[in-house]
């Protein structure tokens, strides 16, 4: 599920961008901060995965994972369940700032509220 949410985030962003670009808008989705953090945690949680074994069994039980962090399993069960866990917080990162890359284009995508909106917000200064 995780590993969805990121790859569905990667693609819609890289068409944003691309789509911005084209309406020499690139400025208006610089990559920030979050998008950074993003991809290090990702590429943090990939690399643990990677050290695995294949052959270590996935156990989700409450009372398995308690066990892997009292010690009662081996250093493989540890790094599968932190990579895992780790992944599902890349997901909520990735989450994160993927709506800060589609709210900074969100005048793009509806100019008329947008301008609608400001013109209120004149007025009410005045």
């Amino acid at each position: 599920i995780p590993t969805c949410i990121i790859l569905a985030r990667e693609i819609a962003v890289s068409a944003l961008r691309e789509w911005m670009a084209q309406r020499n808008q690139r400025d208006v989705v610089q990559v920030g901060i979050q998008g950074k953090i993003k991809t290090a945690l990702t590429m943090i949680a990939l690399t643990i995965l990677l050290y695995v074994p294949a052959s270590t069994p996935l156990q989700l039980s409450s009372t398995a994972l308690m066990s892997s962090f009292r010690g009662g399993t081996d250093i493989a069960s540890i790094m599968l369940h932190g990579g895992i866990g780790l992944l599902y917080l890349c997901a909520i990162v990735t989450v994160s700032s993927g709506s800060v890359y589609f709210r900074a284009a969100g005048s793009s995508f509806f100019p008329s509220t947008t301008r609608t909106t400001e013109n209120n917000d004149e007025k009410n200064q005045e």
